[in-house]
């Protein structure tokens, strides 16, 4: 008997790890990374802009600043969502001209977020928004030619842009990436 429990108790340590596995293959991370790691699109669920500008962009995407950032071509006036939960850390016409009205995130694991170039912001310093929170309308303030709405995971304290992926891919210009952001 004991020889057929350790059979069964096997198959089933073996089914589980596939079961992770498959788990795992299918969403790409694990939870824990997807708090920490997992950044949504920022505009509202179940809708799609074209990346009129990537990372890597030879237009203004070329500096240590900008060379992971998104443009989106968002019209003007609509709705720009936390693409992760935490902390505002500015919201407010910037000190640097060319970014506009802007919105900067802390997020948990360090990093933040950062929203440009928008026509208002809701919320203050200190206050704490959940994951597809509407934090700003899009715009065309600062060095921005049309509406749109530039998006990046920053390091906090120099404003670097971070490598990042947003829904576990990172879309490229021309593409039409849809959001899963729902509103919280």
């Amino acid at each position: 008997m004991k020889s057929a429990s350790k059979v069964v108790r096997r198959v089933a340590a073996v089914v589980s790890a596939v079961v992770t596995a498959a788990a795992l293959t299918l969403t790409g991370a694990t939870p824990a990374s997807a708090a920490n790691y997992y950044y949504e699109l920022p505009y509202p669920a179940g809708e799609s802009y074209m990346v009129t500008q990537g990372p890597g962009g030879s237009f203004s995407h070329t500096d240590a600043y900008n060379r992971y950032a998104w443009d989106f071509g968002l019209p003007a006036n609509y709705e720009v969502s936390a693409s992760q939960a935490g902390t505002i850390v500015y919201s407010d016409w910037s000190p640097y001209w060319q970014n506009g009205i802007e919105v900067i995130i802390r997020h948990s694991n360090g990093t933040c977020t950062h929203y440009a170039h928008l026509n208002q912001s809701f919320y203050w310093p200190g206050d704490w928004v959940p994951q597809g929170r509407i934090v700003g309308y899009s715009g065309s303030t600062g060095a921005s030619t049309a509406p749109h709405l530039h998006f990046q995971v920053i390091n906090c304290s120099t404003r670097v842009g971070i490598s990042a992926a947003i829904q576990g891919w990172v879309p490229w210009t021309g593409t039409w990436p849809v959001s899963v952001n729902y509103y919280a």
